[in-house]
Formats: C-alpha cells, structure tokens, sequence
C-alpha cells in the first residue's frame, strides 16, 4: 500500500476546500482588521485634532493618543501577520481577548492617572465596547461571543470598582467635560453590556446550530460533503505540521442502482439510512462520516496509518446489513499527498481499482 492511496466506481467533482475554508475565513479577519485599523486610525486623529485645537492635552488625552497609537501598530502588524500565514483557529479568540484589553487599559490607565471620572463617563470609550462586541458577533464563533459575554461586563465592573474603592470617584466634583458621577447610569451601563453581550452569544449559538444543520446530510443524518470538506482543510494541515497520520476512506455500496430498480427509490433511501447508521456506531468518538454524493460515504480518521485504516475498513464490511455489500478505499496523508483535493483523489483512485477487482474489496 502506497502512502498516498489505497481504491470509487463513480467520478465524483473533487472541490479544493482547503484553500477555499481558510481563505475565507482569513478574508473576513482581514476585513475585521481593516475595520479596526480604520477606527483606531480615526479615533486617534480626532483626539489629536482636540488636542491641537485646544493648545492643551489631559492626561487621559495623552494616555489615548499613546495607547491607539500602539493599538494601531499592533493592527498593522496583524494584517501583515494574516497576509503571510493564514487563518488558525484559535485566532477569534485572542483578537477579541486582545480588543477587550485594549478597552480595559484605556479605562484602567485613566483611573491610575486620577482621571476616573474620564473611565466611567467616557461614552467615547464606552462605545468602543459595543465595536468589540460586533466584530465578535460576526464571526459567529461561539468561544468567542462567551469570551465577550464574560469579560466585557467584568472589566467594566472591574473599573467602575477601582474608581470608586481607590479614586472615590463617587465623592468627586462634577467634571467640566464627563460631568458627575451617578451610580444609577453606572448600573443601567452594566445592565446593557450583560444584555447586549449576551445577546450576542445566543445570536452566535443559534448561529452555529443553523450552519450544524447546513452541514448535515438530509436523508441519512450523518455529515454533508461540503462539512466534511471543511473539516478536512483543518485536519489536513493540523496532520502536516505535527506530522501526524491521517487517513480517509471512500466506501461505496455494491450493486446499489440495480437495488433501486428492483426494490424502489424508498427502500433504496431506508438501505441508505441503515447504512449511514450503522456506520456511524462503529466509528471512533473522533472520527467522521460524512455522505459524498449517492451511494458513497467518506470516513475521516485522525491519527490513523494506512495499515490500521485497511483493517478499519475490513472491520466495517461487517456491521452494514446483510443485503449489501462494500468496497472500500482509503487514502493517507504523505508523501505528494498534502491537500484536501489529492487525499481524496488518492481515496477515490483506490476505491476504483477496489471496485474492479470485484465486491466487498478493500484496496489502497
């Protein structure tokens, strides 16, 4: 057995989703990077501008200037960051943990400059937390919208609490520029970042859920082959950058058409449905099915060799109902076999060389 296959009678469109998922997940970053560029860019000119206009920078002024200023830098280096290396998937979780940082020092910052009443005041500043939580809610990403759900209210809170036990912000003089201090707005402020951020995590939750079921297969229940393309993209290099083996497997059921006349589409579709099922109960709890198209069904195994994927296959020839058989073939990653398109080729490849050596063959 080769390391790149192993053998399907039909000709399925291979599509490359592997460049495809991560581009586009990458593109919307950049998007989102663009968009935090261009805010960090105008709010520093405007607090620059205030400054120029009035002879004279406060404090929190000259904390503002130096922290988008260094914000801006780090946005920059970021698109450069994107550009070069891609989209991972930890990454809507850092930048959102970053952006809330970035928020949470220019209060926390103003409260140790003694400008408190600017860090509970500031609807500048204030504001800056709902842009946070938009950019979070557009990726749909769940650990991310939790994220923001949790710290942005906390850091908040966080402030308001160092204000009030250290700068005793509520004993202070009504400032010119932020006015007083009320504890009444304070706890209406609080109310809705906890409303709107956790809005914000149902919105991405129902999200997720609606693309579970844009990702399932509507007949046998088991994954589509647009979800199986996408998880394949991200198994395929996590397998090649930590050097780990990954197998698929392209299972083909025998004989189906000639079942379809002579027993119905209907019971064609409940043979489809007991296949699928028990298929599924056999695999790992990490592994993943998903329906290719027709009678195929595609097995993605993670730190599996090709040795153990064959003796995989064999053993799944034994839990499909009696009435049909398989042929079976598998692909691996390796050598000349580094993307989602040529580890399906090699599968596909092998299923046909299966499927001509006869029924219930497994070839690689």
């Amino acid at each position: 057995m080769s390391a790149a296959s192993w053998s399907s009678g039909s000709h399925p469109r291979l599509v490359p989703a592997q460049e495809r998922i991560e581009r586009r997940a990458a593109d919307l970053e950049r998007y989102l990077n663009l968009w935090r560029i261009g805010l960090s860019l105008a709010a520093w000119l405007i607090v620059l501008a205030t400054v120029l206009l009035h002879g004279y920078a406060t404090p929190e002024q000259l904390w503002a200037l130096a922290l988008l200023g260094g914000y801006l830098l780090l946005a920059l280096a970021f698109q450069v960051f994107l550009a070069r290396y891609g989209w991972d998937e930890s990454l809507p979780v850092a930048v959102v943990a970053a952006d809330i940082l970035a928020v949470m020092t220019f209060l926390g910052g103003a409260v140790l400059l003694d400008r408190s009443m600017a860090a509970v005041n500031s609807q500048a500043a204030f504001c800056a937390y709902f842009v946070v939580v938009a950019m979070s809610n557009l990726r749909s990403n769940q650990r991310a919208a939790l994220l923001a759900a949790v710290a942005i209210p906390a850091s908040y809170a966080a402030v308001l609490f160092l204000a009030v036990a250290w700068r005793h912000v509520e004993l202070a003089p009504p400032d010119p520029r932020y006015g007083e201090f009320r504890w009444e707005v304070q706890i209406i402020k609080l109310l809705v970042l906890v409303g709107v951020t956790w809005m914000a995590r149902v919105e991405a939750t129902l999200g997720v859920r609606e693309r579970t079921r844009a990702s399932l297969d509507p007949l046998t229940g088991v994954f589509n082959r647009r979800y199986l393309e996408e998880v394949l993209s991200v198994e395929v290099r996590r397998a090649l950058r930590r050097q780990q083996p990954l197998a698929v497997l392209m299972l083909d059921l025998d004989g189906f058409k000639g079942y379809n006349d002579t027993n119905g589409h209907l019971a064609g579709d409940r043979l489809l449905v007991e296949v699928a099922t028990a298929l599924s109960g056999a695999i790992r709890a990490g592994d993943l099915i998903a329906r290719y198209g027709g009678d195929e069904f595609v097995i993605l195994l993670p730190h599996t060799p090709g040795e153990t994927a064959r003796r995989v296959a064999r053993e799944l020839m034994n839990v499909v109902p009696s009435s049909v058989t398989l042929c079976a073939g598998g692909g691996c990653v390796g050598a000349g076999v580094d993307t989602v398109e040529k580890l399906l080729l090699a599968a596909d490849a092998a299923l046909r060389r299966a499927k001509t050596a006869g029924s219930g063959v497994v070839a690689g």
